[in-house]
């Protein structure tokens, strides 16, 4: 399948999407995610102290989300990186922001979405960095939506066929999509997914895998350029962020609007397992090393 076709159904339905994972090899999904042009981004800047730089993607620098947030963040420099439509790549947009910020020579940037609700006070955030060394990357206080455990699993067999049952007759997205497109997994070359910890209670009976912490939604970095991963689309590019860099939890808490940009259908979540295969292709070519399986039987 070339990739104007899976672009097509990427861009379709949910049965499109999975007649996409049925026709579609692994090498094709792969030769797409790699070739697939950038949306165009603008920056929209706000002035303030620039020792620490926020960069935040978002559709519309002067939507609700853009204005509240930027009331929050009042006193830092502000980079919206603003894109949008079928081919904005959260990856890119960081990554086109943190390179802009590097301008500046902070001594941290921040990776913050649009939908922030509340932060604590800017100065907090400033003390709590100050005592901060040795590390590139920085997590804030864990929640559901930022710095939060992640399993890396090799699933049983019945563990996939019950995500299938139960995602239908809970109506659950996740477990009803991600069960269905497994039933494809040998050809795609997904011997791993990825799950919140928290989703699976009974975690240690499902499989093998690890469990690794991470940043979500938010995150504060050294100054460098191509942190993320922007062959990732809009999924896991934070994960293998904080796979790759030594990190420090700081006690600065938020909170944000869960789904607020790309929402929790069963649309979000078929577009997502691109990124499952992508990720197992680096774990395959030992680009993610998981040397000790600490879970399961």
């Amino acid at each position: 399948m070339n990739s104007e076709e899976i672009e097509k159904l990427y861009r379709g339905s949910i049965k499109e999407l999975y007649t996409l994972y049925s026709k579609a090899s692994k090498d094709d999904i792969l030769n797409w995610m790699n070739s697939r042009p950038s949306a165009e981004m603008k920056f929209v800047e706000v002035e303030g102290d620039k020792e620490i730089v926020v960069v935040i993607p978002t559709a519309n620098a002067f939507g609700e989300f853009a204005s509240h947030v930027k009331k929050l963040y009042k006193g830092l420099q502000i980079i919206f990186v603003e894109s949008n439509g079928p081919l904005f790549n959260y990856a890119r947009s960081v990554n086109a922001g943190i390179k802009e910020a590097i301008k500046y020579k902070p001594r941290w940037i921040v990776i913050s979405n649009d939908d922030i609700i509340r932060i604590e006070s800017i100065e907090k955030l400033k003390d709590e960095l100050s005592t901060v060394s040795n590390v590139e990357l920085v997590m804030a206080s864990k929640s559901d939506y930022h710095t939060y455990n992640v399993l890396i699993i090799n699933p049983k067999d019945w563990f996939i066929k019950g995500m299938r049952a139960f995602g239908k007759i809970a109506n659950l997205a996740p477990a009803k999509v991600y069960g269905e497109i497994l039933k494809y997994r040998g050809k795609l070359g997904v011997k791993y997914i990825t799950i919140i910890q928290k989703m699976v209670p009974f975690s240690k009976y499902i499989g093998k895998g690890i469990v690794t912490l991470n940043c979500g939604s938010f995150a504060i970095v050294k100054p460098k350029e191509n942190l993320m991963d922007p062959t990732f689309i809009n999924s896991h590019e934070d994960l293998l962020l904080s796979l790759s860099y030594k990190h420090e939890i700081i006690n600065f808490k938020l909170k944000e609007k869960k789904g607020a940009s790309l929402g929790f259908g069963e649309l979000r979540f078929a577009k997502i397992f691109v990124n499952e295969i992508y990720f197992n292709y680096l774990i395959e070519k030992n680009r993610i090393r998981l040397d000790d399986l600490v879970i399961g039987d």
